[in-house]
């Protein structure tokens, strides 16, 4: 059986090219044969005509008899190779120098005959064969006993049935010869060109097939090193696409187990983190179930507030977790809309205003107030600006000021977020993104999660944007990114 891919080429190709041996064969064959009829016929174009003047088959305008008998006598045993016939003026046979029973047909079609006495046939002309009732072959021919007034034809077959049956055995001899050599070298053509053509090709295709073997070996983890060939033959774009599928394989790999490193970083870092305000909220309520009776008023309501304030944090935090977690998923998209950016940085100025109020700090946009729509998901932008504007808020103080301007460049608009308070430091900048990250809490007893800016990065990527943080410790913090009309 053939298993392999270069077996089953040189077989097709072996197999196609003695079918090509085998029709080329007999077209030459069919060729020859109609070349010999040519040129037999044109050289035996006057035989009829000759064997009547040779023989005197006619006397006096008239049909000789014995001596038509005589000629049919000697032809048969001189020259068994052709046939004689004596036509009518219709086509049918009056006598003729076959063996009596042999003769198949009464009549011979004359349009043949017509065809041939024109001086401007084109040979060869095959006529009727009296002796089989299909077949047909070349003949010479002759009016008798004169052209200008005929009384009949004489009608010779060139190549009689005697002819015939001696022809058949040698040319299938000879056919049988030539299609065993013509097949023979088709056979080994084929091999030949199988071993130098599809060679090379197969070799590629088992080469790059071993080493995608080696690649699903490697659990997808190690990309395999292809020799790529510059070219535009199909080979050459499958090692391409096969060397980029790997290549980009083991990236999505490498992030998944990032993302999944990362996931368990957040898991350990949120159970402490849930099980601090967790932890305090059960210690107030038991506190308030057990002293009941000996607290007064204040003291429950002071227990009772501490309790709440464990409650809400609990609750932003699950709330984040459960926001980081969806905009995480894969079929995540912003609902695309056109809107006013100032008119909703305005609104959440407003809605920052008291708490702004409350620590004596300042909080403004500039910048410009007439600009084109843009084209974001409304909801998740106002959840950037309320996280990037509530993280300031937590990292001013009194007579600090918090800035959001807004500027047109070009075909997009950019934001900034800054605040002129304690700042950050150099070495946290590339971490302040991260899940979880507090600056300057590394005992995470801050009110807030950590997930806030990590949460105005998804969103922005999902919006194509990007964030660009800076600051100068004791001076303030800039948060930037830009967004698309």
């Amino acid at each position: 059986m053939i298993h392999t891919l270069y077996a089953r080429l040189a077989f097709s190709l072996t197999l196609s090219l003695g079918l090509v041996g085998l029709v080329y064969a007999i077209f030459m064959f069919t060729t020859v044969q109609k070349n010999t009829q040519y040129a037999e016929q044109i050289l035996n174009r006057d035989l009829a005509k000759v064997l009547v003047a040779e023989r005197n088959l006619v006397q006096e305008n008239a049909i000789n008899k014995q001596a038509l008998k005589d000629m049919f006598m000697a032809y048969m045993n001189v020259n068994p190779s052709i046939e004689i016939y004596l036509l009518d003026l219709e086509g049918k046979i009056l006598s003729y120098s076959a063996d009596p029973g042999q003769v198949q047909r009464n009549h011979v079609s004359l349009s043949p005959i017509r065809t041939f006495l024109k001086e401007d046939a084109l040979f060869p002309v095959l006529g009727d064969d009296p002796r089989d009732s299909h077949r047909e072959k070349v003949f010479s021919v002759t009016p008798i006993p004169m052209t200008n007034d005929p009384s009949g034809y004489l009608y010779v077959i060139l190549r009689g049935e005697q002819y015939d049956q001696v022809e058949q055995l040698a040319r299938d001899k000879e056919l049988l010869h030539l299609g065993a050599w013509v097949v023979g070298i088709a056979l080994l053509a084929g091999l030949f060109v199988g071993l130098l053509v599809f060679y090379p090709i197969t070799k590629r295709l088992r080469t790059l097939s071993k080493k995608v073997d080696d690649f699903r070996q490697s659990e997808f983890k190690e990309s395999p090193v292809f020799d790529v060939q510059q070219g535009a033959d199909e080979l050459s774009q499958l090692e391409h696409n096969v060397a980029l599928m790997a290549k980009q394989t083991v990236h999505q790999f490498q992030q998944i187990s990032e993302q999944d490193s990362k996931r368990r970083d957040l898991f350990a870092s949120l159970s402490h983190d849930l099980r601090t305000p967790l932890a305090a909220l059960h210690a107030y309520l038991e506190t308030l179930q057990i002293k009941a009776n000996s607290l007064d008023t204040t003291q429950r309501y002071e227990y009772t507030s501490r309790a709440i304030q464990f409650s809400e944090r609990l609750k932003s935090l699950v709330d984040e977790l459960f926001e980081m977690a969806k905009l995480d998923t894969l079929d995540t998209a912003p609902h695309v809309e056109r809107f006013s950016l100032p008119e909703l940085v305005q609104d959440i100025i407003q809605q920052f205003e008291a708490s702004a109020n409350a620590l004596d700090v300042t909080l403004r946009m500039e910048g410009d107030t007439e600009l084109p729509f843009v084209q974001a998901d409304i909801a998740l932008i106002q959840r950037v600006f309320e996280n990037l504007i509530g993280n300031a808020l937590r990292h001013v103080e009194k007579g600090d000021g918090i800035i959001v301007s807004i500027y047109k460049h070009k075909y997009m608009v950019e934001v900034a977020v800054q605040d002129t308070g304690c700042g950050i430091a150099e070495e946290a900048l590339l971490h302040v993104f991260d899940p979880l990250y507090q600056v300057n809490n590394t005992h995470r007893g801050d009110e807030h999660s950590g997930l806030g800016l990590a949460i105005v990065k998804r969103i922005l990527t999902l919006h194509k944007s990007d964030i660009e943080v800076s600051s100068v410790l004791g001076e303030g913090s800039k948060f930037r990114f830009t967004l698309v009309f």
